[in-house]
C-alpha cells in the first residue's frame, strides 16, 4: 500500500524546461533533443557501440553488400482525428472520397518517416534498411492513428554517392535490399498513401439490408473498394515519379470497411466507409552495375532422403 500512497517527486525546473523543448521540437515535426545528441555522438565516434533490428542473415548480407550498420533509428507519430460529427445524412448516393478521414493516416505516416530520416541523417547514414512498421487506430475511432517505424541506419561504403535530400528510405527487409542491389537497382524512398471513400447504398441496396433475397452482391461497396484502390495507387505513382523512380515495389496493400447508417424519410440509409492503405518503395532500375554480384539462375533442389 505505501507504494500507492506516495506521489512521485515533482520534476525539477531543468527537467520541465527540457520537456518543453522536446514538445516544441516534436510539434515542429522534429525529434527529441536527447535523441539527436545521442545519434550525433554515435556518428562522431570512431568505434561506436550500436544496436540494430537486423536479423543475423540481414546483418551478414548488409556487410557483404558494402553497407555498414550504424544505429537503430525510429520514427513515431500519434494523430487524433479532429472532427467526429460526420453527418452521414449529408452524403448522397454513390461513391464519394472522404479526404478528412484519410488525412490523419497520411499525416501520421509522413511524420513517422520524416523522423526516421532525421535520425538516420544525424547518425551519418546513407540509407535505412530492415524497416519494421506498425500502424493502427486507437481510442475506438478509426480516424485516430498511431504509426511507428523502426529500421537500421547504414553507411554505403561501396557504391558511389549521389546527390540526395537525405538518407534513402525503404519499406524493405535487408534481404530485399541486397537483391535489388544485385540487379543494379537503387532504393529512392518510401511511398505511401491512405484513401477513404464513402459508398452509399442505392434504394434497392438499402432494402436488401433488411431482408434476405438470397446471395446478392453489394455493388456499391464493391465499386467503393475499386475506387479507394485507384485513388491510393494513383497517389503513390505520383510520389514515385516525383523523386525520379522508374519502378516501385509495393510492400503492403490493405483495406477495411466500416458500416454506418442514418435515418432517412421512410427508410434507413446505409453507408460503408472503405479505407485503402498502400505502402511501398520507389526504386530506380539500372542505377548502377549489379553489386556485389548478379543474381544467379534459380536452381531447384530435391532431396529424396536416404535411399539406402
Amino acid at each position: 500500500m505505501p507504494l500507492f500512497r506516495h506521489r512521485p517527486p515533482a520534476p525539477s525546473e531543468e527537467e520541465q524546461e527540457a520537456a518543453a523543448v522536446d514538445l516544441a521540437r516534436i510539434a515542429d515535426g522534429g525529434i527529441p533533443l536527447g535523441a539527436e545528441e545521442r545519434l550525433k555522438a554515435a556518428a562522431a565516434s570512431s568505434a561506436p557501440v550500436f544496436s540494430s533490428d537486423l536479423s543475423v542473415k540481414e546483418y551478414a548480407l548488409a556487410q557483404a553488400s558494402g553497407m555498414t550498420p550504424l544505429a537503430q533509428v525510429m520514427g513515431s507519430s500519434v494523430v487524433q482525428h479532429g472532427w467526429s460529427n460526420y453527418g452521414w445524412s449529408a452524403y448522397g448516393g454513390g461513391i464519394q472520397e472522404m479526404r478528412a478521414f484519410a488525412a490523419p493516416w497520411n499525416l501520421s505516416r509522413q511524420r513517422s518517416f520524416d523522423r526516421l530520416r532525421q535520425e538516420a541523417q544525424f547518425a551519418g547514414a546513407d540509407a535505412v534498411i530492415g524497416i519494421e512498421m506498425s500502424a493502427k487506430g486507437f481510442l475506438g475511432d478509426q480516424g485516430n492513428v498511431e504509426f511507428v517505424v523502426f529500421g537500421t541506419a547504414v553507411r554505403d561504403a561501396t557504391l558511389p554517392a549521389r546527390p540526395s535530400d537525405g538518407p534513402r528510405l525503404c519499406a524493405l527487409t535487408g534481404q530485399d535490399v541486397d537483391k535489388l542491389r544485385r540487379i543494379g537497382a537503387e532504393t529512392l524512398g518510401v511511398i505511401g498513401h491512405t484513401s477513404v471513400v464513402c459508398a452509399a447504398l442505392s434504394l434497392q441496396g438499402n432494402r436488401m439490408m433488411r431482408s434476405w433475397w438470397g446471395n446478392q452482391e453489394m455493388v456499391e461497396v464493391t465499386q467503393g473498394v475499386y475506387a479507394a484502390r485507384q485513388l491510393a495507387m494513383d497517389e503513390v505513382l505520383r510520389q514515385a515519379r516525383q523523386i525520379g523512380a522508374n519502378d516501385m515495389v509495393i510492400s503492403s496493400l490493405t483495406h477495411n470497411i466500416h458500416h454506418h447508417e442514418a435515418e432517412a424519410v421512410g427508410y434507413t440509409q446505409h453507408y460503408f466507409i472503405i479505407s485503402m492503405h498502400v505502402l511501398g518503395t520507389a526504386i530506380r532500375l539500372g542505377a548502377h552495375e549489379p553489386h556485389p554480384a548478379p543474381l544467379g539462375t534459380p536452381v531447384l533442389a530435391i532431396n529424396f532422403g536416404d535411399q539406402t
